[in-house]
């Protein structure tokens, strides 16, 4: 798969939304939210940038970019936010919540949590 810096830029929007959503992002979901940009060859410069314009990026300009995206892309998309909730090892409610609405906002396949960790284990 290859992504674009706008569609970088959504999925790293609704990692923040759904990492934040506990009311905190821990260090083990920036971890992985880095460790994800740099399988797509996103080097510090870049991620800089991407993390930017993630931050300014409008939540429903990135609902649309993430909607617009492949099957196969939606199906990563979807394993890996569900992947961002078990990061720092506490499942919250309201991470789950988030990624729900999320899901069904972007039209994003459903998936559980045991199956995004087993997708993105497998990437």
């Amino acid at each position: 798969m290859i992504f674009t810096g706008q569609e970088l830029s959504a999925i790293l929007k609704m990692a923040m939304a759904i990492a934040a959503s506990d009311g905190h992002i821990s260090s083990e979901e920036t971890a992985l939210m880095a460790i994800e940009l740099m399988r797509f060859g996103v080097d510090e410069e870049k991620t800089k940038i991407i993390s930017s314009k993630a931050a300014n990026l409008d939540f429903a300009e990135a609902c649309v970019t993430i909607s617009k995206m492949t099957n196969e892309e939606k199906k990563y998309v979807t394993a890996y936010l569900g992947t961002i909730i078990c990061a720092d090892g506490k499942i919250e409610d309201s991470e789950i919540k988030t990624w729900a609405l999320v899901t069904t906002i972007c039209d994003l396949p459903k998936m559980s949590l045991r199956e995004a960790i087993e997708l993105m284990g497998k990437l």
